[in-house]
């Protein structure tokens, strides 16, 4: 039977952040990313608690965090004892902060009373799961932490850090968004609660995004877009993923692609590969296309699945997504070079198994080739 439970509690609004006028008496851990240590945000947030509590920063945070640095923050973290962690940044930020905040109370013992995860980007939903994925700077092999204690205890979700977004950021994190509920909406664990979450993602990701990406976005634009991350987040922490994640971790792994892109260059290759293996999910997404009024419940199934796929296709050019490596300044030799060892890797990631189509190596490498 399925379990369904919302373990972190979520403060969403522009008013979300007055929950930290509330700490009296703490010592408070910061980890933030670097870019906002002196940033007029961040001293706003310093401005509700470091009256009442004795408050750090820490700003030794990394894109694709190492494995060292989640030690290097826990070593820090000791001669602070604090008794509540807050992640202010991006996914790379809230994952270092998962396994900090993880492997202090596991390893360390430590008291922290409350985990709390501020996204500053609307992309990753990881203030609402269970994975950390964490980096060997030596394999570059990324290993995604899965367990229901990295979950956050609190996420506030404020469009505070993203009303300056630069348009690349809010891009690449967008299309991650597209991504976490288009996969959970046909991975094998979906069930009727995930696919309502994912849905309404998807609506808000094709109204609110080219928004975002403009100067003329508004708070409720930003603030839109955040929601959506967050239920993407909600929505693929049950249902799980599939390859399009698999394999884009290998990208970031191998190539430094930032993830959301990779993500991005991947899914429209991805939804064309399991339709045609899985008539349930080519239902689906034909279903869903009709649903999201990109074409009449009338049209065929095929025409449906080609308005999917061209709407995600003229949401990425209007966002000005890089659509290969190449595009991106992979030399196209070197990534050919890579294949085999990215294919054997994906077949390893976690989110492989939630695919709703066993794909092998050889499948794997074909997908690889369309973004070289």
């Amino acid at each position: 039977m399925d379990k369904w439970t919302f373990p972190t509690q979520i403060y969403a609004g522009s008013d979300s952040l007055n929950r930290l006028t509330e700490f009296n008496n703490e010592s408070i851990l910061i980890i933030c990313d670097p870019f906002l240590k002196d940033s007029p945000s961040l001293t706003y947030v310093m401005g509700l608690m470091d009256n009442k509590n004795e408050v750090s920063i820490y700003t030794d945070v990394v894109p694709d965090p190492p494995i060292s640095h989640v030690a290097k923050g826990i070593e820090y973290m000791q001669g602070i004892k604090p008794s509540i962690i807050i992640a202010i940044g991006g996914g790379s930020c809230i994952d270092m902060s998962k396994g900090i905040a993880y492997f202090g109370r596991k390893l360390k013992h430590m008291n922290i009373k409350s985990f709390i995860a501020i996204p500053t980007t609307s992309g990753t939903g990881s203030e609402v799961t269970s994975f950390a994925v964490l980096t060997d700077s030596e394999t570059k092999i990324k290993y995604p932490l899965l367990d229901d204690a990295v979950l956050p205890d609190e996420a506030l979700l404020t469009p505070l850090f993203v009303k300056t977004s630069p348009p690349g950021v809010t891009a690449y994190s967008g299309m991650d968004v597209l991504v976490h509920a288009l996969e959970a909406y046909v991975a094998t664990a979906a069930n009727n609660f995930t696919d309502a979450l994912a849905q309404q993602a998807i609506e808000l990701v094709f109204e609110y995004l080219p928004k975002c990406h403009k100067t003329t976005a508004t708070d409720q634009d930003r603030m839109s877009m955040h929601e959506a991350s967050c239920l993407a987040g909600l929505s693929f922490n049950k249902a799980g993923l599939g390859i399009v994640h698999a394999m884009a971790h290998q990208l970031g792994g191998q190539f430094h692609v930032p993830h959301g892109l990779a993500n991005s260059m991947l899914l429209p290759y991805v939804i064309a590969f399991n339709c045609s293996h899985n008539p349930e999910v080519a239902k689906k997404y034909a279903d869903l296309s009709a649903k999201l009024g990109f074409v009449s419940y009338e049209s065929s199934e095929e025409k449906k699945l080609g308005a999917l796929l061209e709407a995600i296709i003229k949401l990425q050019r209007t966002l000005g997504c890089p659509m290969t490596l190449t595009d991106f300044g992979i030399d196209k030799v070197t990534a050919e070079g890579k294949l085999n060892l990215m294919a054997d890797r994906a077949l390893e990631d976690m989110c492989y198994r939630f695919n709703p189509y066993p794909a092998n190596r050889n499948d794997l490498i074909k997908l690889y080739r369309n973004v070289l």
